[in-house]
């Protein structure tokens, strides 16, 4: 296999759920730095049916969402999905929220401020 297969063989893709439209953005600039294919949205509702319509890798998700708690977002896109997403959640919340988050499926939680670095490694992980 040569270089550019290998390399579209294993481009993640990524589900960015955001509200804030500053982070939405610089999140979506850096995974795309990092070679991930990225899709965003900041509404919990649009992240489920698109977790229901399209494959992805990964799911990068707030807790403080306008329209679902975070939480919920998680249990609905892995029920949702037609495959099972790892599912990392940036917060700027703390307990019981991240338990929360925990206990519906989160696999890694980053509380705000994130160290890009750790966040990447996380993603290449």
């Amino acid at each position: 296999m040569d270089d550019m297969a290998e390399g579209a063989r294993k481009r993640l893709r990524a589900l960015l759920v955001e509200d804030s439209a500053d982070i939405r953005e610089v999140f979506t600039l850096l995974l795309r730095a990092e070679g991930i294919d990225v899709v965003a949205t900041a509404s919990g509702s649009e992240a489920t049916e698109l977790a229901a319509s399209r494959d992805f890798d990964v799911v990068l998700t707030d807790l403080g969402l306008p329209d679902v708690p975070g939480d919920v977002v998680i249990r609905r896109v892995l029920a949702n999905a037609r495959r099972r997403p790892r599912v990392i959640v940036v917060t700027g919340y703390g307990e019981p929220f991240v338990s929360r988050a925990r206990q519906a499926g989160a696999d890694v939680v980053f509380n705000k401020p994130v160290v890009w670095a750790h966040l990447a490694r996380t993603l290449a992980a």
